[in-house]
């Protein structure tokens, strides 16, 4: 009975200054809002990130070019130092023999003209269908040489036609000899016969040439040994190729942010040939199954170091290590945004303490009085400590349904932003903080209200 009337006259203290009790309230407010808003919307970005790795399949495996550290005994995690590629369509052929893999494909980007545009194509193989599910709009994917599959975007941009009546189409790629750079006349200089007279002679030379001698002959004497200077040459036109439209690949569905856009696809063999490389990008792979990814690993390191002569100029990424990865940034970043947010709430602590303050400066004599009637030091201490528990958490009250609010209504607004997810420990850690606040910023103020002597108390106005 005695603790609920302390507790009434704590919270009848808060409510007489109901003006400065709401402001000191509102740092706490900020400070969870903040805390339960970034947290959710951490949540939600680490989610939407797993979920598009996981949608590539738990047995998708990429090779790529670079060291993963094995070498010098460093350790780069999943992405290996970026270098020259050295992988082969063979490596391609002998990974997709191994045990445990159950298709692979070699990805060579290149870029190439078509008409007056430049166009990205991704060379594959036909497998590549299969272990990446590419979602058409029309027609099929590319089975061999002389195929290509456009995206929508470069249907409408090349063909100005739709996906259905893209499919049956021909695409000319490289570049026409009409469309190739012209050379200037003009820049190759005046044509100079061995028997002109050079435009500048000097007019006593002139008065040398004998009578009758042609104006524009130059007069006999030793040919003079001009410089040789190797013709420029223009770089030779792209050689046209002609290729099959047989598909149309859809956009691809993404949980936040623009549709990306698939890319346009030709055959491996036709990549090479249009980029002039021997060597491709990277090779993806699919095991037979999610327990079979360590022992493709496993057989495709140990076949590519022996074809390569030993030597481990290759990564190989499974979709775990991405995830981890992953997962490991988004946590830091959910830590730093927590922190900033983290500092509002200090801010907000340091507020309820210094109003607190201000609050026994100002009924030092009602705590005389109560001193004199018989009250304890552990009765103003825990009076006063009360009042700026409640402070914190009732801030942390409204602090957490604004934070809530404002995580299903911010993505709603923000089109880009992945749909938030709240949890019930980012919700009980910033109300837990909040008390915490409030005990450990209400303890000085709660503290020296209780050591005030009565005599002491009532003698000060």
């Amino acid at each position: 009975m005695r603790a609920f009337r302390i507790a009434g006259m704590g919270l009848s203290g808060l409510l007489v200054n109901w003006g400065r009790t709401i402001l000191t309230m509102l740092g706490i407010v900020i400070g969870v809002a903040a805390v339960v808003l970034l947290a959710s919307l951490g949540n939600g970005i680490q989610k939407s990130i797993s979920g598009q790795i996981n949608d590539l399949g738990p047995n998708l495996i990429t090779v790529s070019p670079g060291t993963s550290g094995e070498q010098d005994g460093g350790d780069n995690g999943p992405f290996g130092a970026a270098a020259a590629s050295t992988l082969t369509p063979d490596d391609t052929q002998l990974v997709d023999g191994l045990p445990g893999v159950a298709a692979a494909s070699s990805n060579v980007s290149t870029v190439a003209p078509v008409g007056q545009e430049s166009v990205s194509f991704s060379g594959v193989d036909p497998s590549y269908d299969e272990i990446r599910a590419v979602e058409l709009a029309a027609g099929r994917f590319v089975e061999g040489r002389g195929e290509v599959v456009l995206s929508q975007a470069d249907a409408r941009r090349l063909l100005n036609s739709g996906p259905d009546e893209a499919v049956g189409e021909t695409l000319s790629v490289g570049t026409p000899p009409e469309d190739a750079p012209e050379r200037d006349p003009e820049q190759e200089g005046p044509a100079q016969g061995p028997n002109r007279l050079p435009e500048r002679l000097p007019e006593r030379l002139r008065e040398q040439i004998p009578e009758g001698f042609p104006q524009d002959a130059a007069p006999e004497q030793e040919p003079r040994q001009e410089p040789t200077r190797e013709p420029t040459q223009e770089p030779a036109p792209e050689p046209v190729r002609k290729y099959e439209v047989v598909g149309v690949a859809e956009a691809s569905d993404v949980e936040f942010g623009p549709p990306i856009p698939e890319s346009s696809y030709m055959a491996t063999g036709d990549a090479l040939e249009v980029s002039g490389v021997k060597t491709v990008g990277q090779i993806v792979v699919q095991a037979e199954g999610a327990g079979d990814v360590d022992r493709a690993v496993d057989g495709i390191s140990k076949e590519l170091r022996e074809a390569h002569d030993g030597a481990k100029d290759f990564s190989v990424i499974t979709q775990r290590e991405l995830l981890s990865t992953f997962t490991e940034i988004t946590d830091q970043l959910k830590i730093f945004l927590a922190g900033i947010a983290g500092i509002s709430l200090l801010v907000g602590g340091i507020g309820v303490m210094n109003i607190m303050l201000v609050s026994v400066a100002e009924r030092t004599r009602e705590i005389g009085v109560r001193k004199a009637l018989g009250a304890t030091n552990a009765d103003v201490l825990f009076q006063f400590l009360l009042e700026a528990i409640l402070l914190s958490l009732i801030g942390g009250v409204v602090g957490v349904a604004l934070g809530i609010a404002g995580s299903a209504v911010l993505p709603e607004i923000l089109t880009d932003l992945p749909p938030a997810v709240v949890t019930g420990n980012e919700v009980a850690l910033a109300f837990g903080v909040s008390a915490l606040i409030g005990v450990v910023f209400g303890v000085l103020p709660a503290y020296r209200s209780a050591r005030l002597q009565p005599v002491e108390a009532l003698r000060r106005e």
